[in-house]
Formats: C-alpha cells, sequence, structure tokens
C-alpha cells in the first residue's frame, strides 16, 4: 500500500495545478505570450537567426511549463483515486 501522506500531498499539488490551469489570467498569458513570440519569430529577418532560436526556444519551454504543471493534476487526479481503491478494498476486507 502506497504511503497514505505522500498522496495527500499529490492530491494538494494537483489541487494547486488545476486552480493555475482553470485561472482565466493564466491561460491569458500564456496565449498571450505564445502569439507574440510566435508573431515575433515569424517576422525575425534572416540576419537575426540567433533571435529567432530563442524566440522558438521560448515558444517550446511555454509548452514545456504547461505540460508539467498539467501532469503535476494528473497525478493528483490518480493519488485521489488510488486513496479512493485503497478504501474501497479495506472496507471490502
Amino acid at each position: 500500500m502506497a504511503d497514505e501522506g505522500r498522496l495527500r500531498e499529490e492530491i494538494d499539488r494537483g489541487a494547486k495545478a488545476s486552480a493555475i490551469i482553470q485561472n482565466p489570467l493564466f491561460d491569458e498569458t500564456f496565449s498571450a505570450l505564445r502569439l507574440r513570440y510566435a508573431t515575433d519569430w515569424a517576422n525575425t529577418p534572416p540576419s537575426e537567426a540567433e533571435h529567432r532560436e530563442r524566440l522558438y526556444i521560448a515558444i517550446n519551454v511555454l509548452g514545456e511549463i504547461y505540460e508539467h504543471i498539467t501532469a503535476i493534476m494528473r497525478t493528483g487526479d490518480m493519488a485521489g483515486q488510488e486513496i479512493d481503491a485503497q478504501s474501497r478494498d479495506a472496507r471490502v476486507h
């Protein structure tokens, strides 16, 4: 059986991550930055390859941040399911 304290911590982290993802300001910020970086990248002259590379990296880092937060949220959901399953198992036995 997994450590219930660890699972409860994962549930708490997942709830916090969910609150971030569901916050309209978070979505607005990510959308605005993604659009700005993509627009700047598309309008960068060929002579500024280094600047384009930094913008490309910035766009990808935004995606990585979003994926990390959603992974924490999913982990919290799975921890909640595990606690529920353990609770059901305890009632059956």
